[in-house]
């Protein structure tokens, strides 16, 4: 085989290694087709391919293949990212969590690696690309820190533009998933709000209402949260001797 790419015949080296690897788990074999499907060497560039052959090669003892492994899985999550809503995302990281893993729990699996893309992004300040993995955890795994890390990136206008409502309704549902982190800024955001007159107020939690109750780009659907924070509003306001 050694030969073969020497040569260039990569294809044929391909179709030799797959068949090697029907007959036998050699991880060097399956190493090889990982490189090859990495770099689209005798077939089509597939990142989700390079990174299952990868894997299979770690399975079998080659400890090299597993840091391409998760390269390639940035490589896949991290193709034509601009175009990619966290909807996508998400659907992408499922895919390729049952392909990696099928024995294990994909929507823990799923989570984690989302979380730990949007650390990857964050880390290297590309704010915008954090929000979508943040945003695709957050959204359609409920993952409470990937929530939490939202919030803070709408509170500061971080990769988004600046949003208090869509902070506070992120910190919200991260505590709801127990994540202490966000207790004490959900506690502080809504203690501004309620800092404002009864009529500012009332716009402020009518509008949060509103978008949970419709959807925004920044607010998901959620006539759960759009009936909470009615209540949450109605409350205040008699507590506070203010109500409409």
């Amino acid at each position: 085989m050694r030969v073969l790419i020497g040569k260039g015949d990569y294809e044929e080296a391909v179709k030799l290694y797959l068949e090697i690897v029907k007959l036998q788990p050699e991880a060097c074999a399956m190493y090889n087709l990982g490189s090859l499907y990495a770099q689209g060497n005798g077939v089509a560039r597939n990142f989700s391919e390079a990174a299952y052959w990868f894997r299979q090669a770690a399975l079998n003892g080659e400890e090299k293949a597993k840091i391409l492994e998760t390269k390639c899985m940035l490589d896949y999550m991290a193709e034509d990212l601009e175009e990619k809503t966290p909807r996508r995302l998400y659907d992408d990281m499922n895919y390729l969590m049952r392909l990696l893993y099928p024995k294990e729990d994909n929507f823990v699996k799923v989570n984690e690696n989302l979380f730990a893309l949007g650390g990857h992004f964050f880390n290297k300040k590309d704010f915008s690309a954090a929000v979508k993995f943040f945003r695709a955890a957050g959204e359609y795994g409920n993952h409470g820190i990937s929530q939490n890390y939202l919030a803070v990136l709408f509170n500061a206008g971080m990769g988004v533009v600046q949003n208090d409502l869509a902070a506070l309704y992120w910190f919200d549902r991260a505590v709801d998933n127990n994540c202490e982190e966000a207790m004490a800024d959900r506690q502080g955001l809504f203690k501004a709000y309620c800092n404002f007159s009864a009529e500012d107020f009332y716009d402020q939690m009518t509008l949060m209402c509103g978008f949970c109750a419709a959807g925004s780009e920044d607010i998901p659907k959620d006539a759960e949260k759009a009936d909470y924070w009615r209540t949450v509003m109605e409350k205040h306001l008699e507590e506070s001797g203010k109500s409409e």
